[in-house]
């Protein structure tokens, strides 16, 4: 009867842990995927960057849909001796337990009129000022924007026409950024998107808004941004100018930013690839003294002959390691925002059909 009453309490024990597994399988798994699949999308993004600087192919995989079975079973056998021999019964129990996990995860590339819209198209100018109402206008507009009311930011180290009026332009573009961030740091400058109040319309209107400044200082930074982009304000109260797409100044009430696509965008930042010497010759050339030329770095990708110890986001490739550093804040930051940038370009997820679908066993 006491090896009965064991077997019971075990019994009753393992049911119990049956029970109470379930929530712990959630929080421990979803958290465990969770890492993984936002790692291998900054892999991913960091892989078709370095890919770019030697003109290969990038590649884009969209993980479309994630599902796991998972599975416990439990079991226990006891054994029981000399049962006529003595009155002990002297009995061994042997508990055995089994967790399966097979997840199977489906891949899409994407391609086509899909791939047109998300990478090759240019960014719209709403999603510019959206991005600027919680991002620095030195990471905005230095990376997603070619130019506004014509100035235009002029980096392109590849372009053999690039020369001393260009790095010039750059300069001019980039003193534009610094009176932007700083007038934006004080509100002065506000950055405004609200969606129609029209049932039949769902657009947004966009708008930037510059309040009456206070102190002579703010006042030469406002003069000064209004000077360089053409633009007039109204004399004693906040001034709203429309925001647009184009590639050409309108008035002096508009602001009007020549986006580039997420494309240009990844194709500038690889152009900030630390190329190791033996690869020189199979990446795209850059003009002479590049690194000496006066201009901020965005996105700075060192590479190593060994796998890094303090990196954020490594990758293998050509036989070196590519990576950023764990504490290289500014080029982190500017990773991010291409990541949700992508993300806002993605939109709706398509209907095609998957290229790969794996399930993984345990």
């Amino acid at each position: 009867m006491k090896a009965l009453s064991i077997l019971f309490t075990i019994a009753l024990l393992t049911l119990s842990g049956c029970k109470s597994s379930g929530p712990n399988i959630v929080r421990s798994g979803r958290l465990e995927y969770n890492k993984a699949l936002a790692q291998s999308a900054s892999e991913q993004l960091l892989l078709n960057i370095v890919k770019m600087r030697f003109l290969d192919h990038p590649v884009f995989l969209k993980v479309t849909s994630m599902s796991s079975n998972i599975s416990f079973e439990s079991q226990i056998g006891s054994e029981t001796t000399g049962i006529f021999n003595t009155t002990a019964f002297p009995t061994s129990f042997s508990p055995q337990f089994t967790w399966k996990d097979n997840p199977t995860v489906t891949y899409e590339e994407l391609t086509g009129a899909e791939y047109v819209r998300q990478m090759l198209s240019p960014i719209p100018a709403d999603t510019i000022v959206l991005m600027l109402q919680s991002w620095s206008a030195d990471i905005v507009l230095a990376l997603a924007v070619n130019e506004i009311n014509n100035v235009n930011n002029m980096w392109n180290p590849v372009d053999p026409r690039f020369n001393a009026a260009a790095e010039q332009e750059h300069e001019h573009f980039t003193q534009i950024i610094k009176t932007i961030q700083q007038l934006d740091a004080q509100r002065t400058l506000e950055w405004s998107v609200t969606r129609s109040s029209s049932t039949a319309s769902n657009t947004l209107d966009t708008a930037i808004l510059l309040n009456h400044p206070n102190d002579p200082k703010t006042q030469r930074l406002v003069n000064q941004l209004l000077t360089s982009l053409g633009l007039s304000k109204a004399e004693h109260a906040t001034t709203t100018f429309a925001v647009q797409y184009g590639v050409e100044s309108k008035d002096d009430a508009t602001f009007v930013f020549g986006t580039r696509s997420i494309r240009d965008i990844l194709f500038f930042a690889s152009l900030d690839v630390d190329i190791p010497l033996s690869e020189i010759d199979s990446a795209v050339p850059l003009i002479p003294h590049w690194d000496n030329v006066n201009r901020d770095r965005m996105l700075h990708i060192k590479s190593s002959e060994s796998e890094p110890i303090n990196a954020a986001v490594a990758i293998p490739y050509r036989g070196y390691w590519y990576f950023i550093e764990n504490n290289d804040m500014h080029s982190k930051a500017a990773f991010l925002f291409m990541q949700v940038l992508m993300g806002m370009q993605s939109g709706a997820t398509s209907s095609g059909r998957p290229v790969l679908t794996i399930p993984i066993s345990s």
